[in-house]
């Protein structure tokens, strides 16, 4: 049986960590963020003067990187990366807390206490990312049995265009 886009949006809905490539005045930002997700959508809780904020502000376009980690396996994770476009959020947007009401209760917990303590003077108000492949997202042994890997590498890697 063949791996789904249905099945992917399925497992990004059970991931809540990524990697967020940002593109600033001076080259490339990298962050590792947590996220809540609805759908292929995914939503960013952060501040507004952080580096990441400011960049998206300047530049819609993004990458992410979201690592599977095998089960019991030390081994390099499994990946889902994709490029998208971003735009800034409002704290009280009804999708992005919709997402967030949807996430684990650990992650609701985490981010309410982290808002909570924010520095506003320093970082500014809380604010979401939100974030939406554009075209295609693309897996590195996501969906394929290892035995099949194992057999031809080529196999690990699966694209899955994205409905826009």
């Amino acid at each position: 049986m063949a791996y789904t886009l249905e099945d992917l949006t399925r497992l990004i809905a059970k991931r809540n960590f990524c990697i967020l490539a940002t593109q600033g005045a001076r080259g490339p930002h990298v962050a590792g963020v947590g996220y809540f997700a609805s759908g292929l959508d995914l939503y960013i809780p952060t501040s507004a003067n952080t580096t990441k904020a400011r960049n998206v502000r300047r530049d819609p376009r993004v990458a992410v990187h979201i690592p599977v980690p095998w089960p019991l396996v030390p081994a390099p994770p499994k990946s889902i990366q994709f490029r998208g476009k971003a735009r800034i959020l409002p704290l009280d947007d009804a999708n992005a807390n919709a997402a967030l009401n949807k996430g684990s209760s650990v992650m609701r917990r985490v981010f309410r206490r982290l808002l909570k303590n924010a520095d506003t003077e320093t970082w500014g108000e809380g604010i979401w990312i939100h974030v939406r492949p554009a075209r295609r997202i693309e897996t590195f042994m996501i969906g394929v049995p290892s035995t099949t890997i194992f057999r031809d590498e080529k196999k690990a890697m699966l694209h899955f265009d994205v409905p826009q």
